[in-house]
């Protein structure tokens, strides 16, 4: 049996992307343009399971039954209450959680039928004159993705990457994904969500 547990993903990322989604849904203007629901899948390229489902914690250590289903049972009610909130932006919207196979790496999408709004960060500090521990967010463009990435300085210049919020929006259709994931990977996983519900 593997080393894998069974953890509560986006536990990470819980706070910050509830607070982003908060924001990214008061902000997204209200259109009149596609109105059909959006059906996020539950498997994502790259091995990546939504965390709602009970198959998302196969093979995991010490996960019985009961675990399992405890776990995909509070995804579940996880999701319901993220889609409800996401509700005041006043278009159709989703959002989901996915787990990689070792369950090392959670996902969070969100995806909205409206232009993208304004992204930026929360505030710019310059790598070079940070203190070692200080957040340091930068806005980067990958393609047709932008993303802003967040890490912590080390005092000397660098920055140590610990996650990436990345969005694209073209026409009447907005993803974004956060993840801890590399800049790269994180751009990949949006365009292949992209593809999948436009």
């Amino acid at each position: 049996m593997s080393n894998r547990r069974v953890v509560l993903p986006g536990v990470i990322l819980g706070i910050i992307v509830l607070a982003l989604a908060a924001v990214f849904a008061v902000v997204l203007p209200k259109v009149n343009g596609d109105t059909s629901d959006i059906a996020l899948p539950d498997k994502l390229p790259g091995g990546y399971t939504a965390t709602d489902l009970e198959a998302a914690y196969k093979g995991a250590q010490g996960a019985t039954d009961a675990k399992v289903k405890q776990a995909s049972t509070t995804e579940r009610s996880a999701r319901t209450y993220g889609d409800k909130a996401l509700q005041a932006s006043g278009v159709k919207s989703a959002t989901r959680s996915y787990v990689s196979k070792d369950l090392s790496t959670p996902l969070i999408v969100q995806v909205f039928r409206a232009p993208g709004g304004a992204f930026a960060p929360f505030q710019f500090s310059d790598p070079k004159t940070a203190q070692a521990g200080q957040q340091v967010e930068s806005l980067v463009r990958k393609g047709d993705v932008v993303c802003i990435q967040t890490g912590q300085a080390d005092g000397q210049g660098n920055v140590q990457a610990s996650y990436v919020e990345c969005q694209k929006s073209d026409g009447d259709l907005t993803v974004q994904v956060t993840s801890p994931l590399a800049l790269t990977k994180a751009v990949a996983v949006v365009d292949d969500v992209f593809d999948e519900v436009k």
